[in-house]
């Protein structure tokens, strides 16, 4: 998506709209582990990203949404304890039972290990000129799509159950006239916000698109 410029004039004026469509979005501090990035660091970069294109919001579900697996992984953790008061588990060598539990918290470190992955790399991403669908898969593959702020046709939120209500996260749903029809950004913090902020950026495009034409 390299930006053309039709005239000096209009060079001049690409970081001011940059700047108008920063001024809607609310400044939210966080890490790079939180579930809503706001305007991250100018470090932070993904794979297809243009020279010019700005991130405004990277989008992760919620933190909520970890804890089934985790308390999964806590039990399991604690699950050879158990085991050692079963006669059948006993009744094995010793050094079987060592190997046994070495393999049990291997497993149980590579079932962590991907879940969290999932979380982290599952990324929704809203810039300054398109919104994109990253899914990882696993460590070799990943699926990722991505349409054109001008190309949404509407947004629509829903919050996910009396959780999503209390914590306020839930689904954003955007159909467009891209390639992919509808995008999904599940279970992410401040559904109603986001669905806000994409409602302007597409309002913002429009009226660029219309300034252009007229000119």
């Amino acid at each position: 998506m390299t930006e053309l410029y039709t005239s000096e004039d209009e060079r001049k004026a690409a970081p001011a709209k940059k700047e108008q469509k920063r001024e809607f979005i609310p400044r939210h501090k966080g890490s790079s582990l939180s579930s809503l990035l706001v305007l991250p660091r100018k470090n932070i970069h993904f794979e297809t990203q243009e020279p010019e294109e700005e991130i405004l919001l990277i989008l992760r579900k919620h933190w909520l949404t970890n804890i089934p697996w985790f308390l999964l992984g806590l039990t399991l953790f604690f699950a050879p304890l158990v085991l050692t008061f079963f006669p059948l588990l006993d009744s094995f060598p010793p050094r079987f039972q060592f190997i046994f539990v070495v393999f049990w918290y291997l497993v149980l470190l590579m079932f962590v290990y991907e879940q969290f992955l999932s979380w982290f790399f599952n990324l929704s991403i809203i810039t300054d000129e398109r919104i994109i669908d990253v899914d990882f898969i696993n460590l070799t593959s990943k699926k990722i799509s991505d349409a054109e702020l001008d190309k949404i046709q509407d947004v629509t939120f829903t919050n996910n159950g009396v959780f999503g209500t209390i914590f306020n996260y839930g689904d954003v749903i955007v159909q467009t006239a891209a390639e992919m029809p509808e995008f999904v950004f599940e279970a992410v913090p401040q559904p109603a916000s986001v669905a806000n902020i994409l409602q302007r950026l597409r309002t913002e495009e429009k009226i660029e698109a219309l300034e252009g034409r007229i000119r």
